[in-house]
């Protein structure tokens, strides 16, 4: 979807990433004024930076590095959600039944009957899963918990997602693969988070700060 979404994006996000820039400069041009009238040192940062949330100038470069911020995110969704609506719908309504990732995994999606779904409980399928994706993936989960191996949007579309004839009840190994590439890039993430979070303490801790 992103690869498909970049080259009707790109324009957008040029002008966001100028607009972006240009509000973070007068941010930091502000909090620089306020740090020059601290006369450079601060004894307590916590109470510096609750006193510096109320000053007006801050507070107005914050609004305005929000808006374009804001407008960006929510361009860039849209097209993302459109895009994404008229792939996954026009697919897992065709013949196949299938998106492209399920069909190298050799699954697709019935109604309960085992048949064709209408494109009408695909429609709904593919809104239900919003809901699955705003619980943070619990949505999707279900479908390893629950006896009949269901998501929650299949639940709320009367779907379910079941082998395709003549698939292999056997994970691929370039799936498998897959997988564990993204456990270790997330593990790795989280370490380099924590190394980057214990670097910063140990720099406070240097520097004298209370």
């Amino acid at each position: 979807m992103a690869a498909l979404a970049l080259p009707l994006l790109w324009s957008r996000l040029q002008s966001g990433q100028v607009a972006v820039r240009q509000a973070y400069a007068t941010v930091q041009q502000r909090l620089f004024e306020l740090l020059e009238q601290s006369s450079g040192t601060i004894a307590d940062p916590m109470g510096q930076a609750l006193a510096w949330s109320t000053d007006p100038g801050l507070r107005a470069a914050f609004d305005a590095l929000a808006a374009p911020l804001t407008s960006l995110c929510l361009h860039v969704t849209l097209v993302l959600f459109a895009l994404a609506a008229i792939y996954f719908i026009a697919s897992e309504s065709s013949h196949w039944q299938a998106s492209a990732g399920k069909r190298l995994l050799g699954l697709r999606v019935t109604d309960l009957g085992g048949q064709r779904p209408a494109t009408a409980r695909i429609i709904l399928r593919f809104m239900a899963g919003i809901l699955s994706w705003l619980l943070l993936n619990f949505g999707h989960a279900l479908a390893a918990w629950t006896p009949d191996k269901r998501a929650l949007h299949d639940y709320l579309a009367g779907t379910r997602v079941e082998l395709a004839p003549g698939a292999s009840m056997t994970l691929p190994t370039w799936a498998r693969s897959w997988l564990w590439l993204q456990a270790v890039v997330l593990l790795g993430l989280l370490a380099y988070a924590l190394l980057r979070y214990l670097w910063l303490l140990t720099e406070i801790a240097g520097s004298g700060l209370p």
